[in-house]
């Protein structure tokens, strides 16, 4: 078919802009309200506030997101989950004769709605409808003069989207009606099982780009593993928790059955919980996958997918504690077992590893591996993507563009450190730590005259420093000093 085909795999041997198009956070749970059958994009808790509502006892998603945003992240796409039959609120206004004129809908399910009132107000010489949300008026549709023009302003307004959607039956004119409350949906919550969860993982279509994707408070290897076949297909990494309770011990147990999963390296746990601190001044003790994939929006906004979201970077400002405390004993026994552990230094919460969860030491010992693959994946594509259904000359013209924008794709990250450069004992270069290849040896006339263009592109992804050793010998007042 049409379209860039961009595929990764390990090789053994001798050793940005604002938004990074991997830096995206993708979150799966339970809301106040809001659509459940298509994600959302914000850029802010307002904003996710104004399309899934406030935060919700039986949830995750608004802590996650608003410690995500808090402590440095971006861009987040949120999936909401509801059971097996939810129904929504609705409201019915009808005209002079008490015959239906106008019907709202709300917008997802659940019980919010009871919230959400509606109100048609004199307006010049026509009419407006109002909505309020919690009494605070939301959204107007300004003066019209017959049902069809009001609803059409309704369906067409992205503000009053977020609220409700309107069906002209008639387009009898409303009468005058003061503010009334839509009727109570339900999110039918007590039918949400695990696969309800692992299901919305689908509606992160792989048009949204890659990122990393969370099911805060949900775990168990069914959970994992259908987050990481998600990441394979989409070109993601998955940021997993274990259950609040657990203990390190338990933490391990689970990471190393894990660690043989096949497409483990794609993954990353995190223990133990953390905790936050609400406006009402109420501390909340929450999975850690928000904060996680804050520190790793920064590394890969400010620098790239090369730099661990782990140390000093990773250093927390919103996040006030962790639910147990982990010692440097504790941490490296974490980080043997492949659980990136959150401790307190220097004050502060910090991620302290950088591992991914996979046992291929040799090639997936740390998740800045997958992570470079898939920024390579990503920034390939949209590099290539305007040389689609060029003509493919004698000159090999084609060629050359081909490989001119994946040297400049990877070059600046050569520069930046990204990929390991290696030289021989004399000092001089041998490679860059990248090579990329288009030519007739592996494009034969066959294969050209079926559209098919192929280039190889190699890389050596730089390692992690993730321990410093000093050596420190004491001298006596005789001997020298070594």
């Amino acid at each position: 078919m049409p379209g860039i085909v961009v595929n990764t795999s390990v090789r053994t041997g001798p050793s940005t802009t604002n938004q990074s198009p991997t830096a995206t956070f993708f979150v799966v749970g339970q809301t106040e309200r809001g659509p459940a059958t298509t994600p959302k994009m914000v850029t802010s808790i307002a904003e996710y506030e104004s399309i899934f509502g406030e935060y919700v006892s039986h949830g995750q998603v608004h802590q996650q997101v608003q410690t995500f945003f808090e402590e440095g992240g971006a861009q987040v796409y949120v999936s909401r989950v509801v059971g097996a039959s939810p129904t929504v609120g609705s409201l019915e206004f009808v005209d002079t004769n008490g015959d239906p004129s106008i019907t709202l809908t709300a917008i997802g399910a659940g019980a919010w709605s009871t919230n959400l009132e509606a109100s048609v107000e004199s307006a010049g010489t026509g009419f407006a409808i109002k909505f309020f949300l919690s009494d605070e008026l939301v959204y107007t549709t300004g003066e019209v003069a017959t049902a069809a023009a009001a609803v059409t302003r309704i369906n067409a307004s992205p503000v009053a989207a977020r609220y409700a959607t309107a069906e002209d039956e008639e387009n009898l004119v409303p009468v005058l009606t003061a503010a009334t409350a839509f009727g109570a949906g339900d999110d039918n919550r007590s039918t949400i099982t695990s696969s309800t969860y692992t299901d919305a993982l689908s509606s992160f279509g792989t048009d949204l780009g890659p990122g990393a994707v969370a099911i805060p408070g949900e775990s168990g290897a069914g959970v994992w593993n259908a987050m990481l076949t998600h990441c394979v297909n989409a070109n993601r990494v998955a940021l997993m928790a274990f259950p609040a309770a657990y203990s390190a011990a338990e933490a391990a147990a689970d990471a190393s059955a894990m660690s043989a999963e096949p497409n483990a390296e794609y993954g990353s746990m995190f223990f133990p919980w953390v905790k936050m601190v609400t406006e009402s001044g109420a501390t909340l003790t929450i999975s850690p996958e928000g904060y996680a994939a804050a520190k790793r929006s920064i590394a890969h906004n400010s620098i790239g997918p090369w730099q661990p979201y782990a140390g000093k970077m990773a250093e927390s400002k919103f996040i006030t504690g962790t639910s147990v405390a982990v010692d440097k004993t504790a941490g490296d026994y974490l980080d043997e077992n492949r659980v990136n552990a959150l401790r307190i230094i220097s004050g502060t919460v910090r991620i302290y590893g950088a591992r991914s969860v996979s046992n291929d030491e040799d090639n997936y010992r740390f998740n800045t591996a997958r992570e470079m693959l898939n920024y390579v994946v990503a920034r390939s594509q949209t590099a290539l993507e305007d040389l689609v259904f060029s003509p493919i000359d004698g000159r090999a013209s084609l060629f050359s563009k081909v490989e001119a924008r994946l040297v400049a794709m990877l070059e600046p990250i050569r520069i930046a450190g990204g990929l390991y450069e290696a030289f021989d004992t004399a000092g001089k270069r041998i490679d860059y730590g990248y090579s990329v290849q288009v030519n007739d040896a592996i494009n034969p006339l066959s294969q050209l005259a079926g559209g098919l263009v192929r280039a190889k592109v190699g890389i050596r992804v730089s390692s992690v420093g993730d321990q410093i050793q000093v050596d420190v010998t004491k001298s006596n007042l005789t001997a020298s000093v070594v």
